[in-house]
């Protein structure tokens, strides 16, 4: 069985194997499995790499940038997903909280690791799985379903509604100033480091798109183009694309692309956005 802690195995091999990354994103499972650089390292001879994690918040985002700023070359671009929950609190409680920083724990110096924590610290090392991880892993992505398209259909939705309710319900604030400001915090680092920042909203199944109220959908585009209007930073938002919305099969649940999903993915943004086929063609 997987372990929790496994998606944080390759940042062993960053000092090694990336020294001049050149694309990069970083963020949740979102951009986790949103983003594959198969093509431009094989192919075109680009480094790249994926920094995001599930479950990752903007705050650990930045804590890995600053640890690993000298590995980035300049001119380096790096894709910022924006997610619904983006700006939300990720956990329900201080178990899961627990659980959820306990891998950076493990790879990450003291010292960058937002509130670091002994006590999270010695249970990693020597306990490294919490009880809240059972509860936790079901509803992070899973990418093992081979089923018909009814039974997957109703798969993605049961997965959509738990995703939703977890992130949805029993919030008093969806749109946090502290996590506006970690984003921010980013966007200054990638001035300051040479990095073409991009902003970019994943595509989603409608399946799970559609569960959120259009008011809600409202205000994440208004502080979403607020904070690429303040910081000069492009924004380009897939959350609802028809090429994706509905079509299962680039899914391996509800808002999280398959392989074959992240392929498609890449091919469309390298046309459409700028930025990057600018950068491509330099």
């Amino acid at each position: 069985m997987e372990t929790p802690y496994s998606d944080a195995d390759k940042f062993n091999y960053m000092d090694s194997n990336y020294n001049n990354i050149q694309i990069c994103n970083i963020g949740s499972s979102h951009g986790e499995y949103a983003f594959t650089y198969k093509n431009l390292e094989k192919n075109m001879g680009y480094e790249c790499f994926n920094f995001a994690m599930a479950s990752q918040t903007y705050d650990y985002d930045y804590a890995i940038l600053s640890m690993y700023q000298d590995h980035f070359s300049d001119p380096c671009l790096m894709f910022i997903p924006v997610s619904y929950f983006s700006f939300n609190n990720e956990v329900v409680d201080e178990e899961e909280k627990q659980f959820l920083a306990a891998k950076y724990y493990t790879f990450l110096s003291p010292r960058y690791i937002p509130s670091y924590d002994p006590y999270i610290d010695l249970v990693t090392h020597q306990l490294p799985i919490l009880s809240a991880g059972e509860d936790l892993i079901k509803i992070l992505p899973s990418f093992s379903l081979k089923a018909h398209a009814a039974e997957a259909e109703a798969s993605f939705r049961e997965k959509a509604q738990n995703r939703y309710h977890r992130h949805m319900d029993n919030k008093e604030e969806y749109f946090l100033p502290e996590r506006i400001n970690n984003l921010y915090d980013i966007l200054a680092f990638c001035k300051e480091n040479s990095i073409t920042p991009v902003l970019i909203t994943t595509p989603y199944t409608g399946l799970y798109s559609d569960l959120f109220p259009e008011k809600f959908k409202e205000e994440f585009r208004r502080t979403v183009n607020a904070i690429s209007a303040e910081s000069s930073v492009p924004y380009y938002d897939y959350s609802e694309d028809e090429r994706f919305s509905d079509r299962l099969d680039y899914f391996s649940d509800a808002d999280h692309l398959n392989e074959n999903g992240a392929i498609y993915f890449m091919q469309i943004i390298e046309k459409e956005i700028p930025e990057f086929r600018e950068f491509l063609q330099k």
